[in-house]
């Protein structure tokens, strides 16, 4: 199957200083964080994260246009692998009703706070463990 990039969709529609981000910190302080993948690096600071990682709509851009290239129909399952909170698969469903979604994450508390409309079908665990 050849190479499919959904994501720049909408990251290249933000402008963003990298090196100011990486630089305003000591970064083994900041990956120490982050590692955890826990509240520091999903909903506290830019400095370590996301900085607040919240629904806002973003992934729906990224959901129509993975129903357009794969042909989504209702019935249709699909796995995201690292589904963090569940955006992608909120938007899916709403991007393809009828579509089910199954979302795994290794972050307890990205799952834990995936949302609620998607969280039935999410869990934690690795790719290894599927």
């Amino acid at each position: 199957m050849a190479y499919r990039e959904f994501v720049s969709l909408i990251h290249k529609s933000t402008p963003r200083d990298y090196l100011a981000r990486v630089t305003q910190r000591d970064k083994a302080e900041v990956a120490e964080l982050a590692i955890k993948y826990d509240y520091d690096y999903w909903d506290g600071s830019r400095e370590t994260g996301y900085g607040g990682y919240r629904y806002d709509g973003r992934w729906r851009k990224v959901a129509d246009a993975m129903a357009s290239a794969y042909g989504l129909e209702p019935g249709m399952r699909v796995l995201d692998v690292g589904s963090g909170k569940g955006f992608l698969l909120h938007d899916l469903r709403e991007s393809v009703p009828g579509i089910e979604v199954a979302g795994i994450d290794i972050s307890a508390y990205g799952v834990a706070h995936t949302m609620d409309d998607v969280k039935p079908f999410c869990r934690v665990g690795t790719a290894a463990e599927l």
